[in-house]
């Protein structure tokens, strides 16, 4: 993402246009920042943040043992 891309990025999820889908996420809470910095990851980046994500959930899921 150019530098010029990421303060548009901003600039619209900062002041989404009413009724947007992109204002209400922001209404509802999601932290539309997160999105944008994601942009700035390479795809390889983004999967290999995506697998850590979800190999966390599998161990939250299954339990460690602790306290068994």
């Amino acid at each position: 993402m150019t530098p010029k891309q990421r303060k548009l990025a901003y600039e619209l999820i900062s002041n989404p246009p009413p009724g947007s889908a992109i204002a209400a996420a922001k209404e509802y809470g999601i932290d539309l920042t997160l999105l944008v910095e994601n942009l700035d990851l390479t795809v390889t980046q983004r999967l290999r943040k995506l697998y850590s994500v979800a190999s966390f959930l599998q161990k939250v899921r299954q339990g460690n043992g602790a306290g068994r």
